[in-house]
C-alpha cells in the first residue's frame, strides 16, 4: 500500500451494491429523508474525491466510482417516483427496457387506443379554449391515482402490477408534457 500515514483509507467498492444498500438504507419505497440527506452526506464525506487527490491514480479512480455511484443512488433514491421504477427494476422489471421478459410492460390494446381518443378529446378542448393549464391539472391527478396504485402495489410486493401502473403513468406524464408544449 502506498498510503501516506495522513491520507484516510478508501473503504472497497462493491458494483453490485443496490442504491438502497450503497446508503444504508432499508428497500422500501418508505424511507425517511433525513436519514437519506444524512446517510448521503455522511458517505459523500468518506470518499469524496478531494480526499485523495493526493493518492496514486487507482485510488483517485476508485473515489470518483465511489462518489459517481453515491451521487446517482442518492438522485434516484430522493425523487419518489424515480424511486418506485427503482424498486420495480430491483425485482426484475427494467421499465427502461423493451426486453419482452424483464422490461416494460406492454400497454393493452385498448388502452393504447384511449390515449389516441384523450389527445383528441384535448384538441378538442383547447379549440373550445380549455385553457393547458386545467388541462395538465386533470391528467396531473390522475396520474397521482395511478401513482398511489404503484405504491399499492409496491407495498403488496406484486411488482407486475407496479409496473404496470408506472407505465401507465409514464403515458400520462407524456401526456402532460404535450399539453404543456402546446401552451407554449
Amino acid at each position: 500500500e502506498n498510503r501516506s500515514a495522513s491520507e484516510p483509507a478508501l473503504p472497497a467498492f462493491d458494483p453490485q451494491l443496490d442504491y438502497f444498500a450503497r446508503l444504508g438504507l432499508p428497500r422500501s419505497w418508505q424511507i425517511d429523508r433525513n436519514a437519506l440527506e444524512d446517510s448521503y452526506l455522511e458517505r459523500s464525506r468518506e470518499v469524496h474525491p478531494d480526499r485523495f487527490a493526493g493518492a496514486d491514480s487507482g485510488t483517485r479512480r476508485a473515489a470518483l466510482e465511489h462518489s459517481s455511484a453515491l451521487n446517482e443512488a442518492y438522485r434516484v433514491l430522493r425523487e419518489p417516483v424515480a424511486r418506485a421504477e427503482y424498486l420495480v427494476k430491483l425485482s426484475g422489471r427494467d421499465l427502461d427496457s423493451s426486453d419482452p421478459e424483464t422490461g416494460a410492460p406492454k400497454p393493452s390494446q385498448a388502452f393504447l387506443i384511449e390515449m389516441i381518443e384523450r389527445r383528441e378529446q384535448i384538441d378538442a378542448r383547447f379549440a373550445a379554449g380549455a385553457s393547458a393549464d386545467e388541462l395538465v391539472e386533470e391528467v396531473e391527478e390522475e396520474m397521482e391515482g395511478v401513482f398511489d396504485g404503484a405504491l399499492e402495489a409496491i407495498a403488496r410486493t406484486d411488482f407486475a402490477a407496479a409496473a404496470a401502473a408506472l407505465v401507465h403513468r409514464r403515458y400520462l406524464q407524456r401526456l402532460c408534457e404535450e399539453i404543456a408544449a402546446r401552451a407554449g
